[in-house]
């Protein structure tokens, strides 16, 4: 019923006036400012003078194929496909763009095998530099998926919100009050915006400009809803406005403001009384970076944001990251990998309150149409997100959607979509009925950055057991075996956020002594990378490269090289470390059983090393390898690192006692290292000389290493 009122508004118009009042208008008029209306994407006036001219001259082909693709992107999808089926038959429009919106129509319809032929003669007539060829042959790979993609049985009924919500221009991000029953705040680009029309640039432009969007929020009475009311002045500026996200039990609303839709920033607000925001806004501190491209951010427990982002270190095109808070500090953010991210695009991401389900949506091409809402589940067993897969025909459909988000109390889901059918223009603000509330929405910890799988002990104490990384080159350190163990370590530091991470590696005997040791700690840089990619914090990171000075194998036995020995001495090891020597938990590093016949006590000794008072030389610092042949006269040296401070502290000696430790230091000297100094470590944490002091008691000894 709706679709005749809008027919007779735009294209019936036509039929309702007289041709002598159509003929009081100069047809040659009504064309030029019909063309000039879709060549500035003003489609409704394009439509309507377009569509005037028809009557008066009919059959011009240009005008039937530009009234043709005005309906298409006006939503109307019986008036595309009349007109664009008619210019598209034998012998008429030779315009590739004519046979593309032909087939986005039949697409959009669910008319798949017609949209693939029509794809196709698309391709056929498109150059092979047509900026719409990919996407046509994309297109026909998303017909092939929508006819063999199943329904959704879990969705009752998929409802548009209806046009006292939705208007002809783009509705979008709903969000369900935090504080109200049935009231939703979105942003929309209607008409009469406060920031005007404005073109891509960010520029007022009225003739081919858009509106900017503001944001609204809107009341369900038992009769309906009621009229969306305009946010004030203070959140709807003449920049673009979007409500993001709700955190802190409402009080807190972020949202975006640029000037474009592209870049800007992100900002909080603290909510007056009546869940009305007021207050001037603050900009966002955090991981997430909107005017580099960062977008759509969904907080988590006021401690962990997800979001989509163009940043390298992803799958290709937008993908899902995420970021935690430590401290006050946000942490680097992690892509959630190849389950989740595509080479296409992954956006508007949601979280559901068991803390491991995330809803997205995606444009692959396994996808229906444009954006599909996907899900994957996140694993605290295996620390992996499952593949993803589509929630399938009924709530998606042929056009994009997004912004996908279940009520607390799991009965339904927002989003937005612009589906060609049952839409009064853009995006419009549905919602998805489930037949039983989801079970997604029982309210758990964020399990992404939970802790790892435990086994409770006796006195109910978390035993957790890290395996060593094993490599044979430097392009296996990050395997996926030894990814998931780094993994394991990064859940395990996330669990308990007071410990540290010593990352030491250990290698066989390749060559000199210097070269062994420089690899190593490149070695170890590469696994501390991952861990702060994994989100956590650079400094509760320490590198160490132990070189061939540690084996826990002999490379050689009765003077025959020792394969099997090199192969467990080329190992990286990811352990817990506090200054206390206590650690919060049970932990296990679960290295190899070496037989008594190629067993040896390097790794026993570097364990020991590492507890209780225990004083290095630090012969130098450098940035690059250090060549000197002189490293071969101590024992013990080693190379320390702090992670991304691309500094290496070459460390010789280990001794208990200040006096002992300083006949070493003058040894070095001698050696050419003028400015060798002596560091203190308490159970292998590094000591500063306040916290030297504050363990003198303790350890009488550091008495003569703070005097000296």
């Amino acid at each position: 019923m709706r679709k005749v009122k809008v027919n007779y508004l735009i294209i019936g118009l036509c039929l309702l006036i007289t041709a002598s009042s159509l003929c009081a208008q100069k047809p040659s008029q009504l064309k030029t400012d019909g063309e000039k209306a879709f060549l500035d994407g003003r489609w409704a006036e394009a439509l309507d003078n377009l569509s005037k001219y028809q009557q008066i001259k009919p059959g011009d082909l240009g005008v039937l194929s530009k009234i043709g693709q005005s309906a298409y992107q006006l939503h109307l999808p019986d008036q595309a496909k009349q007109f664009l089926g008619y210019v598209t038959g034998p012998g008429r429009s030779t315009d590739p763009m004519d046979f593309f919106y032909w087939a986005r129509t039949l697409h959009g319809l669910g008319e798949w095998e017609p949209a693939i032929e029509a794809y196709k003669q698309f391709i056929r007539r498109a150059d092979n530099g047509h900026p719409f060829r990919n996407n046509a042959k994309d297109n026909i790979l998303r017909c092939v998926s929508a006819m063999r993609t199943a329904g959704n049985d879990a969705i009752a009924l998929v409802e548009n919100l209806g046009e006292t919500i939705n208007s002809p221009g783009d509705d979008i991000a709903p969000l369900p009050s935090v504080n109200h029953n049935n009231r939703i705040y979105f942003s929309s680009n209607r008409a009469g915006s406060t920031g005007g029309k404005r073109n891509d640039d960010g520029y007022e432009d009225n003739d081919r400009g858009h509106w900017c969007s503001d944001i609204y929020y809107a009341q369900r009475k038992t009769t309906g809803w009621e009229p969306p009311v305009p946010f004030s002045s203070l959140q709807n500026t003449p920049r673009y406005e979007i409500a993001l996200d709700f955190t802190d039990d409402g009080k807190v609303l972020h949202l975006f403001r640029g000037f474009t839709l592209f870049g800007g920033e992100i900002f909080t607000d603290t909510a007056g009384l009546k869940d009305e925001y007021r207050s001037s806004p603050n900009p966002f501190i955090g991981a997430v970076d909107a005017f580099q491209g960062d977008q759509y951010p969904f907080y988590v427990n006021d401690s962990v944001v997800i979001f989509a982002s163009r940043r390298e270190g992803g799958q290709g095109g937008l993908d899902i990251w995420a970021s935690r808070r430590f401290n006050g500090t946000w942490a680097p953010a992690i892509n959630l990998g190849p389950e989740v991210n595509s080479p296409y695009d992954e956006t508007t991401p949601f979280i559901a309150s068991d803390g491991k389900t995330l809803y997205f949506s995606t444009n692959r091409t396994e996808s229906i149409g444009g954006l599909d809402v996907w899900t994957s589940t996140f694993s605290l067993e295996t620390r992996q997100w499952s593949p993803a897969v589509t929630l399938g025909h009924g709530l998606n459909s042929p056009g994009d959607e997004a912004w996908f988000r279940i009520a607390d109390d799991g009965s339904l889901a927002s989003f937005s979509s612009n589906r060609i059918s049952d839409n009064y223009g853009g995006y419009d603000i549905y919602f998805a009925y489930f037949k039983e509330a989801t079970p997604a929405q029982e309210r758990a910890a964020f399990a992404m950055f939970e802790q790892v799988k435990t086994v409770e002990g006796t006195n109910n104490i978390a035993e957790i057991t890290l395996m060593p990384l094993f490599y044979t080159s430097d392009r296996d350190v990050l395997s996926d075996d030894n990814n998931a163990i780094i993994r394991s370590a990064v859940a395990m530091a996330r669990q308990f956020p007071d410990v540290k991470l010593q990352v030491t590696v250990n290698t066989d005997e390749s060559g000199p002594l210097k070269f062994d040791l420089y690899a190593g700690i490149k070695r170890a840089d590469m696994v501390g990378k991952a861990l702060v990619t994994g989100g956590v914090s650079p400094d509760r990171i320490v590198l160490r490269s132990a070189g061939p000075n540690y084996p826990i194998a002999r490379n050689f036995v009765n003077g025959t090289d020792n394969a099997a020995g090199r192969t467990l001495n080329r190992r990286v090891e990811i352990e817990p470390i506090t200054m206390s020597g206590e650690l919060p938990m049970k932990f296990k590093l679960d290295r190899p059983v070496v037989s008594d016949l190629m067993a040896a006590a390097g790794t026993q000794r570097l364990d020991e090393q590492g507890q209780g008072l225990m004083y290095r030389v630090e012969m130098t610092l450098a940035r690059q390898v250090l060549t000197s042949d002189a490293l071969g006269l101590f024992s013990d040296v080693l190379i320390e690192s702090n992670q991304s401070s691309g500094e290496y502290r070459y460390m010789a000696g280990a001794e208990r006692t200040i006096t002992a430790i300083n006949a070493i230091k003058k040894d070095v000297i001698a050696a050419g290292f003028t400015s060798a100094t002596v560091v203190a470590y308490v159970n292998g944490t590094r000591l500063t000389r306040a916290e030297a002091v504050g363990l003198v008691k303790k350890y009488p000894d550091l008495a003569g290493y703070i005097r000296g």
